[in-house]
């Protein structure tokens, strides 16, 4: 009687008060014992004085009658988990993609994007070649500046080429340039000019070389010292020009050095020339013989000594109070004292300040087999024109000389 009390007073009022699914009619027919037992326990209890806290109500006619009590917490859980599982709708199962009907569809992708990439790429290189060939540049590494002409047996004056008449940048002289090898049978002679592209940012440089003929070799030394210069010409751009062309020197004579090595001094050689144009000013440096001129106002000025014998034999004249006549009579009064191939250089000729340029200044750079075929008055008059017109005046002097024994000549002529 105890027991069936709590029931009723702490069963929870909402199931209570709700109705039991028919689903759930046969278990509390099957549990009728129980409900009739509860209820004689409840009438009992309250014969005895112990009033229910609540009064079950009688269920309407045609309805199941609602207990008054509760049914255990595990027969509602269970009833309620199958009610919930069979009222639930799954939704369907979505169809899974082939795999191999996919995996065409990425074939195909990749072969179309290989495709499109690889027209583009032969519509750029098209278009790369089509503007190189307009150009007609030739191609360098950063920091070398390619050599703008070759040492080849009967190369004379370069024509105009359509590339050379474009407008030349603000201050860039013209280039006239002279190649001839003369009677001789090798051109060891050699000579660079910096292109007009790199003007604006770093100036001009001309190098003239002239492979001693006496001795072996003498044309890749003349090389080896010019593709030195060249190749640190952008390197060496933001020094002070005289300290540029100094260190180029010092490059040249290292290459020279390193091709001929020590027990090889002296027996090769050649002489440099350099000229630079940067801020409107020429500078320049020699070592041996080849000689620097400047034209200015109808007048040729050498700007460069010789490296040679002669001047020794004269300062001993000078100081022994001998005879200054027989220093140019010697019979090695030409030979070289300081050229690049002699190992450490003793001469150095360099003008200590640059020279301010006016218009219409020509600036020459010759090896001896210009200036030894012509006098100096001849040179004097083929100065005029422009600067190719320069280069061609000079080769048909010497050539009409007819010389049996003609050197290698060989000029680059900057006119402003």
């Amino acid at each position: 009687m105890e027991s069936a009390f709590e029931i009723l007073r702490f069963s929870p009022p909402e199931q209570q008060e709700s109705t039991a699914p028919e689903d759930n009619v046969t278990t509390a027919a099957t549990d009728s014992t129980d409900t009739t037992d509860a209820t004689d326990g409840a009438t009992e209890g309250a014969t005895e004085g112990q009033t229910p806290t609540e009064t079950p109500q009688e269920a309407p006619t045609g309805s199941v009658p609602t207990p008054t009590f509760d049914l255990p917490t595990s027969v509602t859980t269970e009833t309620a988990a199958e009610n919930q599982t069979t009222e639930t709708t799954v939704p369907p199962v979505p169809p899974v993609p082939d795999p191999v009907l996919w995996g065409w569809i990425a074939a195909t992708g990749l072969l179309a994007a290989a495709v499109i990439g690889l027209i583009i790429a032969l519509v750029l290189r098209s278009n790369r070649n089509r503007a190189r060939t307009k150009n007609s540049k030739p191609a360098r590494r950063p920091g070398t500046i390619p050599r703008t002409e070759q040492s080849r047996p009967g190369y004379g004056p370069t024509e105009i080429s359509p590339l050379s008449q474009a407008p030349l940048p603000a201050g860039c002289p013209q280039v006239g340039k002279l190649h001839q090898q003369g009677a001789r049978s090798s051109q060891q002679d050699c000579f660079s000019v910096t292109p007009e592209a790199v003007f604006p940012s770093c100036g001009m440089l001309a190098v003239v070389a002239d492979g001693m003929g006496g001795l072996s070799d003498g044309d890749k030394v003349s090389q080896a010292a010019v593709t030195a210069m060249m190749n640190g010409f952008l390197d060496t751009s933001h020094l002070p020009p005289q300290e540029q062309l100094l260190t180029l020197l010092a490059q040249a004579t290292q290459a020279v050095n390193t091709l001929l090595t020590p027990s090889e001094y002296n027996k090769s050689g050649t002489t440099l020339l350099a000229g630079l144009v940067r801020d409107r000013t020429f500078y320049c440096l020699s070592v041996g013989d080849s000689h620097i001129y400047l034209y200015r106002d109808g007048a040729l000025l050498q700007l460069n000594r010789e490296h040679v014998y002669r001047h020794d034999l004269q300062v001993r004249a000078i100081n022994q109070g001998t005879n200054l006549h027989a220093a140019w009579a010697h019979p090695k009064a030409s030979g070289l004292t300081s050229f690049l191939g002699m190992g450490p250089l003793k001469y150095v000729d360099m003008p200590d300040q640059g020279i301010p340029i006016r218009d219409g200044d020509r600036f020459l750079l010759m090896s001896d087999g210009v200036y030894n075929a012509l006098s100096f008055e001849e040179l004097t008059g083929c100065i005029t024109g422009t600067a190719e017109e320069i280069a061609g005046k000079l080769d048909q002097a010497i050539q009409s000389k007819r010389f049996s024994n003609q050197d290698n000549y060989t000029a680059v002529i900057l006119a402003f």
